[in-house]
């Protein structure tokens, strides 16, 4: 009898300890047991494939970064990756690690502390300011913040993040959600009008964009974009015509993955081609209907539909040659895309693909003096194009990171080896070093 009770006591004791450390890491963050206990628990997380936050009955896309499922193979091991210093600062968050500062792929030069934070590692960085200052997103979770160059949190908002935002004039234009019930939630105006009457659909996503002042993260605006778009009848043809195909579009209608604003410069390039086309309009990425829009926010009106050129794309983005660059996923097919798209006609110019390319989800390219860099999510690579005269004419890829490390890593993803961790990749961002001030 007295040895049950010895062990009883043992257990409560065990326990009592337990919570003691959680209560003074998570509520008076005490930093050396915060960090050691958050490493450890993201470690057991990661292994085992599960969130300790999760509450019963969350959906898995709103807690989990990575998807072991939709990973392709990377071309380089531990000893063959790149490792020729960067142009630039490269500014990367893995799937399973904090976002760093890069100077070449083995060389880092800054970290952000944030120890402040419980699951770090689901931490996104959306943007960083020339001071070091982060722009922050907790993973399809409540939470954008603004922490400087030490990780002290500046401002905090209360909403949800989606994918890769914008800054223009001081305003942060972020992709953000709610969930509604259909047809239940919705206004019986709206319902005649599309394909949402026929849908049964329990905490089905309606994008929003959301609108913070970047000094204080105040709410400017919220835009629901399904209130707005619906009203066009153009997409709403396009919105029929995947319907019939997918009904399981009721789940995530839009799944907008990109905003970016069209700014004076821009506005240049492409004033001829697109009719009516204004500084401060945004270019939206709609995966779930495969399809771009111009849209002039403050009269919701659009402006400019691109349907159908792409299978679940990302990252539209003007370049100087007055074309648009899209990432094309095209999962269904033997390797992903770069096109390159005439705004005139919006049809199909030229192309980059390559047997060595291929990342089914997200997916980021962007243009960095001059030059065009693509980073394939899925591999957990970036490389630039490079061609003869111009985009895309004779054109070979020069890569310049890989995901590659050692057997420790905290991933159940290999490299081509077998032998060795990888990871993918949510963001790897170039920085002039010129813009850069606040490295020591």
């Amino acid at each position: 009898m007295i040895d049950k009770i010895l062990k009883f006591c043992f257990f409560v004791t065990i326990l009592l300890i337990i919570f003691l450390l959680g209560f003074l890491s998570s509520n008076l963050k005490f930093k050396n047991i915060y960090s050691h206990l958050t490493y450890s628990i993201d470690l057991i997380e990661n292994y085992f494939d599960f969130s300790l936050k999760k509450k019963f009955g969350d959906r898995d896309d709103r807690v989990v970064i990575n998807n072991s499922e939709n990973t392709s193979d990377n071309n380089f091991d531990l000893y063959d990756k790149p490792k020729e210093k960067f142009e630039g600062y490269l500014l990367i968050k893995h799937d399973h690690t904090v976002p760093v500062l890069l100077e070449s792929p083995d060389k880092m030069v800054w970290t952000w502390d944030l120890s402040s934070f419980r699951n770090s590692s689901k931490l996104l960085p959306l943007h960083m300011f020339s001071n070091g200052d982060l722009i922050l997103g907790n993973y399809e979770n409540k939470g954008i913040y603004r922490i400087n160059k030490n990780g002290q949190i500046l401002w905090k908002r209360n909403k949800i993040n989606h994918h890769w935002v914008d800054i223009s004039n001081g305003k942060i234009f972020i992709p953000s959600r709610k969930f509604v019930n259909l047809p239940g939630d919705l206004n019986n105006n709206l319902l005649s009008k599309s394909f949402l009457k026929n849908c049964k659909t329990k905490n089905s996503i309606f994008d929003t964009i959301l609108i913070l002042n970047e000094i204080n993260g105040k709410i400017i605006d919220e835009i629901d974009l399904m209130e707005k778009i619906l009203l066009d009848r153009n997409i709403n043809i396009i919105f029929n015509t995947v319907y019939k195909f997918d009904p399981a579009i009721c789940n995530d209608p839009l799944h907008l993955n990109d905003i970016q604003v069209v700014e004076k410069d821009d506005l240049k390039l492409i004033n001829n081609l697109i009719p009516n086309i204004s500084e401060n309009d945004l270019i939206l990425s709609f995966r779930s209907i495969n399809t771009i829009i111009f849209y002039d926010y403050k009269k919701s009106i659009v402006k400019n539909i691109i349907y159908n050129l792409f299978d679940k794309q990302h990252s539209p983005r003007i370049h100087t040659d007055g074309f648009l660059y899209v990432f094309d996923n095209n999962p269904n097919g033997k390797s992903s895309k770069i096109l390159k798209i005439n705004l005139k006609n919006n049809s199909i110019d030229s192309f980059f693909q390559s047997d060595t390319f291929k990342s089914d989800v997200r997916g980021r390219i962007q243009f960095f003096k001059n030059q065009l860099f693509v980073q394939s999510s899925s591999q957990g690579e970036v490389f630039k194009i490079i061609c003869k005269s111009k985009f895309f004419e004779l054109c070979e890829q020069q890569y310049v990171y890989s995901s590659n490390f050692s057997f420790f890593y905290p991933s159940n993803l290999y490299d081509s080896s077998k032998t060795f961790k990888k990871d993918q990749i949510y963001l790897a961002d170039f920085y002039d070093k010129n813009y850069i001030n606040f490295l020591d």
